[in-house]
């Protein structure tokens, strides 16, 4: 899809938002040269994926220019100026308003310009509009654009704020400790983790040092450790089974781990703290 438009000013709304969006497309690989162009509606604009170039230009006189492969949002109000000086190839969504709507946007959102890191609930809001797009005139479509968008801008300023405060030094990590809480049980390594976010072992613990105490690994295996002594106390799986329950793939290995935390092995963990028939 390398361009598409929908206007759905005059699409039929079921929820009654404060604002509508009056149109919204997706452009792939967009290079758009602005002749002293006046905006004669608001624009609201993610792009991405940006080429090597400088871009360059003049917003009503001011001089800018950008080289920041970072995805950037762009809140553009009518009547603004646009002349392009050199452009560079880039993907678009570009949402415009009434400006009513606009006020509206403004007045929820506060939305303010700037580049900003794409993380994966972003991502998952752009595409999720762009495949909406497919479906535009189904029921309901114009509604769900607008809480799309609603939902991907306060994603974006949020990072934004995030990414600006004096603890948060790698928003990826949080990310990646997020999927481990998750994820635990399953025999995952680091190297799988390293692979799915794109980032090498060594950053992985640097920016890990830097905002936790203990290593990855340290943190995976007492995920893994504290939930194998919840099973030994709370279900009737033997220590194999339960190795495997926890993210263990090797027995052996997981008594070892569990005598160094608890002191003992997971047998005699489970005949310690279990309850006498008589008691039961």
């Amino acid at each position: 899809m390398s361009e598409q438009i929908f206007y759905l000013q005059d699409l039929p709304r079921q929820l009654q938002l404060p604002f509508r969006l009056r149109n919204v497309s997706f452009m792939k690989d967009h290079i758009y040269i602005n002749r002293n162009r006046v905006l004669h509606v608001d624009l609201i604009t993610i792009s991405l994926n940006h080429g090597e170039k400088t871009s360059r230009g003049l917003r009503n006189g001011q001089l800018y220019e950008s080289n920041s492969p970072l995805p950037h949002l762009g809140v553009i109000p009518m009547g603004t100026r646009l002349h392009t000086l050199q452009a560079r190839k880039h993907d678009e969504l570009i949402f415009t308003f009434t400006p009513e709507s606009f006020d509206a946007v403004m007045q929820i959102l506060r939305p303010t310009p700037g580049y900003f890191h794409l993380n994966t609930k972003i991502q998952s809001l752009i595409d999720e509009i762009i495949a909406n797009m497919e479906s535009m005139f189904v029921p309901g479509a114009a509604d769900r654009m607008d809480l799309l968008f609603l939902q991907l801008v306060s994603e974006i300023m949020l990072e934004k704020s995030l990414h600006n405060s004096a603890g948060l030094k790698e928003p990826k990590i949080y990310e990646i400790i997020s999927y481990m809480n998750l994820h635990f049980t399953e025999c995952i390594t680091l190297e799988d983790i390293c692979r799915k976010y794109s980032i090498s072992a060594r950053t992985l613990y640097r920016h890990w040092r830097e905002n936790f105490p203990d290593t990855p690994a340290d943190f995976l295996l007492t995920k893994r450790l504290e939930y194998a002594r919840h099973l030994l106390l709370t279900s009737d799986k033997g220590v194999q089974e339960t190795a495997n329950a926890s993210g263990f793939n090797n027995p052996v290995y997981f008594t070892q781990c569990f005598r160094r935390k608890y002191g003992m092995s997971p047998s005699a963990f489970r005949k310690k703290h279990s309850v006498p028939e008589d008691d039961k």
